[in-house]
Formats: C-alpha cells, structure tokens, sequence
C-alpha cells in the first residue's frame, strides 16, 4: 500500500495552480495524493499506471472465476476439461 507522504502529497490550491507540473509528477514518481482541508480527496496516476493497474484487476477477477469454476464445474455450461481439449491447451 503507497502511504501519502511529504513528496506525493499536494492540494487542491496545487493542482490548481500548477496542473501540469503535478501530471508530470505523477508520471515521474508514481501516485499523487490530493488534499482538500487537509482530507485526501483523489489520486492522481499516470495514464500508464492505470492501465496496468486495470489490468492486474482484470487477472485477479479472471483467476477467481477460474477457480470458482474449477470447485463447482456448472452443469449447463462447458466444462474446464471440455475447453483445454478443445483448444489444446496441454
């Protein structure tokens, strides 16, 4: 987990301010925390950083399926078995 810190920390007056300079940053060092009234507010990540980040998700979701097909094979579908012979996957 990133914590906010000194250095990936701005506010709302900063972004603001100086938009640019913070997507810059974000690109340059990772996720920036902005604030407002000392609450955190959004984060700000590089278009690169969110397109990995999307698709780690989409894998965590994909293996969880997997293998809740794989306890409790459904009975209309195809099975696990049925696909990897279809598709030689082994």
């Amino acid at each position: 987990m990133i914590i906010p810190t000194v250095r990936n920390t701005k506010t709302i007056t900063d972004l603001r301010e100086n938009a640019l300079e913070l997507l810059n940053q974000a690109k340059k060092t990772g996720p920036t925390f902005i604030f407002h009234r000392s609450k955190p507010r959004a984060v700000m990540l590089s278009v690169e950083e969110y397109s990995n980040m999307m698709e780690m998700l989409e894998d965590y979701f994909d293996s969880l399926k997997a293998m809740e097909l794989e306890e409790n094979p459904q009975k209309d579908g195809i099975t696990l078995e049925a696909l990897i012979k279809q598709y030689k996957l082994i």
